[in-house]
């Protein structure tokens, strides 16, 4: 996390143009000195950064003194229960509550529209998984721990797996390949959809290749890294319905997807889908169909 802080000082310094913000969180704040269970919360994204603006959401984490996993499942459901019920206080709209559960990380998610325009996004979780330090760095501690449970070391939010690097690659390269098929078949929305989805993985391989926190999260994590620094003809990637306009968009997305991909392969060392690549830009080209495949001994 970005800082240790006194959490009613930091809330109190907030700018004038976040005071519904400040009321969201100073709402927080409360219940979690009245909750003897939580132990932890912390404040993230734009508003950890001091980046936020009048239309930005609370990304929050709530640690909660409970084992991690399923042994601790009920407690953490309690504290989120009680939470929502607090919240009503603040003219709450409508609550989305979602939960999952992985291994030993069991989560509580609450997406909350208040009525004065704020969006709160919170995490509710075992104490031992609140994210600190370089796995956490935009985030500030609002609410100290208490030391509740084992300690987990959490990877670095920097760090980019070789394997999810070539993932990405792949599965831009399969999405082009899809929205090549939708335009073949004359189905505009499906293949922008796909065309969409080939972006997002551009994206996420420029973040990695540019070496920012949460690369997963792509087109964001870029922008707050440096909205100047764009992958070269990204502009070419965006189309309308026409399907003239979408096959030349999914060209251009062939280009800019092999830059990236190299790029990130650079910063994370791992072997690219070299055959897909080929194979696609090749069908996108007009070079070959995608019907049609190569004798066995000719194969990539």
């Amino acid at each position: 996390m970005a800082a240790m802080a006194d959490g009613r000082d930091w809330i109190s310094a907030l700018p004038p143009r976040l005071e519904r913000h400040r009321r969201a969180l100073a709402r927080l704040l409360e219940f979690c000195e009245i909750s003897p269970a939580v132990t932890s919360l912390s404040v993230g994204c734009s508003l950890g950064r001091g980046a936020a603006d009048e239309l930005s959401d609370v990304d929050a984490a709530m640690g909660v003194g409970a084992a991690r996993g399923a042994a601790g499942a009920g407690r953490i459901r309690d504290v989120e229960k009680s939470l929502v019920e607090h919240l009503r206080g603040e003219q709450l709209i409508d609550v989305l509550r979602e939960e999952s559960s992985t291994g030993d990380f069991f989560i509580r998610r609450v997406f909350a529209q208040l009525s004065n325009g704020v969006q709160l996004d919170l995490a509710v979780i075992a104490e031992a998984e609140v994210r600190r330090g370089e796995a956490a760095p935009d985030f500030v501690s609002l609410y100290p721990a208490g030391g509740f449970g084992e300690e987990v070391v959490m990877p670095s939010a920097y760090d980019v797996a070789a394997e999810q690097v070539r993932t990405w690659a792949f599965q831009g390269w399969r999405a082009l390949l899809d929205a090549d098929k939708y335009v073949r078949r004359g189905s505009p929305w499906e293949a922008h959809q796909r065309l969409g989805e080939a972006r997002q993985h551009i994206w996420a391989l420029w973040a990695a290749a540019l070496g920012t926190s949460y690369p997963w999260h792509g087109l964001s994590q870029v922008l707050d890294h440096d909205p100047s620094s764009l992958p070269d003809g990204i502009e070419a990637t965006v189309a309308g319905l026409d399907l003239a306009e979408l096959r030349s968009a999914m060209v251009a997305s062939a280009s800019v997807l092999d830059d990236v991909s190299a790029a990130a392969a650079h910063r994370c060392p791992t072997s690219l889908p070299t055959g897909l690549a080929a194979f696609t830009r090749a069908v996108l080209a007009g070079q070959r169909s995608p019907t049609t495949y190569p004798e066995a001994g000719d194969r990539p």
